[in-house]
């Protein structure tokens, strides 16, 4: 008890402080609330740290989070360079390939490039090089995909799948369902850990409770 009570009273002192912002802890101010925290029983110590703000908090959270995808996605080991990557000519050959025959995918591509160069490319380089430099004839047969959904707006739903944290570092998957006219949230679906196809059907369903289906 006595060390609560020269906790709290050395928080008032801070907050009393003349500032023009949130009070600045010294050195001195750190190894008391320290020093005093050793002897207050944990079920107690939550009501007398009355000196932390919600943002300092949330700003603590941001930084556990990015340290622990940091820990879980940053490798050990130092890599090495990669390839610099496909020559000018086999950049060249795949554009022009695909400009004369406009159905064939990477797969064929990067088949018939290996046939005609002798090299060892796969399909994703293929993409790579099509996503840089190669730009699609626009169709005339038929409105575009952009079109079709301004005239279908009153009849869609928009759907999004985002991650979030809790407090205590554990991750959740949260599915959005959203009337595309009226901007109307329709419901949420929350799933703890990894989503694989059957927990996002029961997301979904979770989402779309009690509304009737779109157009």
């Amino acid at each position: 008890m006595v060390a609560e009570s020269v906790l709290l009273k050395h928080q008032l002192l801070i907050l009393n402080r003349r500032r023009r912002r949130a009070p600045n802890l010294c050195g001195w101010d750190r190894f008391i609330a320290g020093f005093c925290s050793l002897f207050i029983r944990p079920a107690r110590l939550a009501r007398t740290a009355i000196v932390l703000k919600p943002s300092t908090i949330l700003n603590l959270h941001r930084a556990l989070v990015a340290r622990k995808y940091r820990w879980l996605f940053t490798p050990n080991r130092t890599v090495k360079p990669g390839p610099k990557g496909p020559d000018a000519d086999i950049i060249r050959a795949v554009v022009e390939m695909k400009q004369r025959n406009p159905t064939w995918g990477c797969p064929r591509i990067a088949e018939e490039i290996n046939l005609g160069f002798g090299t060892c490319i796969n399909k994703d380089v293929v993409r790579r090089i099509l996503a840089n430099h190669y730009e699609s004839v626009p169709n005339g047969g038929g409105p575009s995909w952009l079109t079709l959904l301004g005239h279908m707006k009153d009849s869609l739903w928009s759907v999004d799948l985002l991650r979030c944290e809790s407090i205590t570092l554990r991750t959740y998957w949260i599915l959005v369902v959203m009337d595309q006219y009226t901007r109307r949230i329709i419901g949420f679906g929350i799933q703890r850990g990894i989503v694989d196809g059957m927990a996002l059907c029961r997301m979904f369903k979770e989402a779309i409770r009690g509304a009737g289906v779109p157009k």
